[in-house]
């Protein structure tokens, strides 16, 4: 890669880890923006699940934008907005006001990652392309963590730190405004194309049970991190968090794993590390540290693994509307984690942990039956 292109990946990494950051970085928050707004904890956990919905949903929306009006277009103009709506955030008086901003700052949030992953496999050469889609990978997934060491760290209130944040979105995209090689992400001709078949998808089996397993593994993935929380009195929940960390680095090695032993192999080996790193918490505080290691480790390998499955099941006429709707399930799920956790924290570790761990058996399930044991075909059946 020229040096273009490496200040190019500079710029999209430390754009995603703000981006969807964003998603996380409420959570060690919830009891400032209680006191705040004078709300209740739970009330306020819905903080993470407003902009979660939103920025779900906005996948479905700003991925065909792109391809009409151009990536440059969307991806620049979406920066500019999102650090409008995380200053809205700041400045929110009302609970009510501050969930409104942060669904609207989920919504507009959500033009940076399917941008951001064309992007790389438009500007970077073919041989290129593996490494910049894994970085990116691992930036989204790095985003958990480090955003809630900030958010932790964080010595203002929730608004001020969203006030602080606002301008990095602008510092963002005149990097990468920059950094953008000359054409790339223009809008191009409109083609003809073959019509998209969203009925022949509900009857691939193996998309559909990756749409499912989807669902479950973020869904695992930030109940462990509102757990950390939760339960921070009995254990330094920053060095949980750093725990997490370097596990997942193995999405930069999810590609070849995919490729030795099939990607629906790897999705379930992610899925099954993610139950017994769950698993482990009901054993309390002591174990928090591997188990942290171990959810991360599942995650980075199921992650990709069902994004290849995806890819390798569907026909190109329509694998861009089965990855729209696999990154639909997978933050769903994400945004649904709080609020749930929330509730069912009081019922014990047993059922905080054991309902994700009984989510995720069942996406293994789902997976193993339609996809079998072996390595998923190269032949798109959709």
């Amino acid at each position: 890669m020229t040096r273009q292109l490496y200040v190019l990946m500079g710029f999209l990494m430390l754009t995603a880890l703000l981006v969807v950051g964003q998603l996380y970085v409420v959570i060690p928050l919830t009891g400032a923006i209680a006191e705040t707004f004078s709300a209740s904890p739970r009330l306020a956990a819905w903080s993470g699940t407003a902009f979660g919905f939103a920025y779900a949903t906005g996948f479905l929306i700003f991925g065909p934008l792109s391809d009409r009006y151009g990536r440059r277009v969307v991806l620049l103009t979406g920066l500019v907005g999102t650090a409008v709506a995380t200053a809205l955030v700041g400045i929110a008086e009302t609970m009510p006001s501050f969930l409104a901003a942060r669904a609207l700052q989920g919504l507009i949030a959500a033009s940076f990652p399917p941008v951001a992953l064309s992007l790389v496999a438009e500007a970077l050469p073919p041989q290129r392309r593996p490494l910049g889609v894994s970085l990116i990978s691992f930036a989204f997934l790095a985003a958990a963590p480090f955003a809630q060491f900030g958010g932790a760290a964080a010595s203002g209130s929730p608004s001020q730190l969203m006030l602080a944040l606002a301008p990095f979105y602008l510092v963002m995209m005149l990097g990468l405004a920059l950094s953008l090689p000359k054409g790339a992400g223009a809008a191009h001709a409109a083609q003809a194309t073959e019509a998209v078949d969203g009925n022949k998808l509900l009857h691939n089996k193996k998309v559909v049970s990756a749409w499912i397993a989807a669902l479950t593994v973020l869904f695992g993935f930030v109940t462990f991190q509102v757990a950390t929380v939760l339960g921070a009195g009995s254990f330094d929940a920053q060095l949980v968090r750093l725990a997490g960390l370097p596990p997942l680095v193995l999405s930069l090695f999810a590609a070849p794993i995919s490729a030795r032993f099939g990607a629906a192999s790897t999705a379930r080996i992610g899925l099954v590390i993610e139950a017994v790193g769950l698993l482990l918490c009901v054993s309390g505080a002591p174990m928090m540290v591997p188990a942290a290691a171990l959810v991360s480790a599942g995650v980075a390998l199921a992650v990709p693994g069902l994004i290849a499955t995806i890819a390798g099941a569907a026909a190109n006429r329509n694998r861009g509307m089965a990855l729209s709707v696999y990154t639909f399930t997978l933050f769903v799920g994400a945004s649904l984690a709080p609020p749930v956790a929330g509730a069912i924290a009081p019922l014990g570790a047993a059922v905080l942990f054991g309902l994700p761990v009984a989510l995720l058996i069942v996406a293994l399930v789902a997976v193993t039956l339609s996809c079998g044991g072996y390595p998923l075909g190269r032949q798109a059946n959709a």
